[in-house]
Order: structure tokens, then sequence, then C-alpha cells
């Protein structure tokens, strides 16, 4: 297995500004000038962690969506955060596994976090994924779903970065 190069990006958000948090954020994906396999951004990249999904809710191949794609291919990294998506009616928090080819893979965040009440503003996720890339079998998740182990546990090996 060939090692794996991840640009972990953290930065102070934009309040519910969307169009200011993706222009700060492709400023920041354009300083990691060292070629990597994964980009990763915050949860609720492109608002910050809210409650107040009214107005800020994209649908699922909308402009956050759109710009992740182009992120990738630019970067020919995966481009790897979540957004509050509204589908169907519901409402995600939603994390995006984009590829530099335009494939893409998404998990719902399945522990909301109820202290922040998270859980009447979202709806859960009910299914974990496992994507490989470039030789590795990852499980992305969503901060607070790393705090229950029996959801992560890798009982068959099934993956090899959490």
């Amino acid at each position: 297995m060939q090692n794996l190069k991840l640009a972990l990006i953290q930065s102070d958000i934009h309040w519910h500004e969307i169009g200011a948090n993706l222009a700060m954020f492709e400023e920041k994906i354009w300083q990691v000038t060292e070629p990597v396999d994964v980009i990763l951004l915050p949860e609720m990249f492109q608002t910050g962690f809210t409650m107040n999904h009214d107005g800020l809710a994209e649908p699922m191949k909308f402009n956050t969506f759109k710009w992740m794609k182009q992120m990738a291919a630019q970067k020919n990294a995966v481009v790897c955060g979540s957004y509050i998506v509204k589908e169907a009616g519901k409402v995600f928090n939603r994390l995006l596994w984009m590829q530099p080819d335009g494939e893409y893979f998404t998990y719902d965040k399945r522990h909301l976090f109820r202290m922040a009440n998270e859980h009447r503003h979202f709806n859960m996720g009910s299914e974990k994924l496992i994507v490989e890339w470039r030789g590795w079998k990852i499980c992305p998740m969503v901060c607070y779903d790393l705090r229950f182990p029996v959801w992560s546990r890798n009982v068959n090996l099934e993956y090899d970065l959490l």
C-alpha cells in the first residue's frame, strides 16, 4: 500500500456566507502547493456549524457540489467535507467525497449532536460509507460520529483509515 498524503484545512468561517466561505477555502486549497491525495474540509464548511438551514440548504448538485467538483479536478485530489443538503424534503449534514474524475460518494451524518439540537433540524443518515482511493479503503465520518465506536467498529477489516 502506498502512502496517502492528506491536506487538512481548518479556518475561521464567515457565518452563513456560502460565497465568502467557498472563496476563502478555494484560496486555502490553492495554498496547498505539494501534491496531495485528499483535501479535507471542516464540517459544514460553507456555512459554519449552524442549526438554521433555512436559505442555506442546497439541492445535492448545486453550487457547493459544483465547486467541490471543480476543486477536485483542478487539484487532482479528492475534496471532502460536509455541507447542508436538502433532498426530497429532508435536510442532511452531508459529507461529499468528490474525486478528480467527477465520481462522488456521500455520507449523511448518523449521530447528530443533541446538545446543539442538531437532531431537531437535520435528518440522520443510516449507512456507513467505505470508499477505495489510491489503494486505501477509507471510512469517512462527520465529527460527532467518531464518539460512537460501535458505529465505526472495524470488525471485518473493512477499512484502513477512519
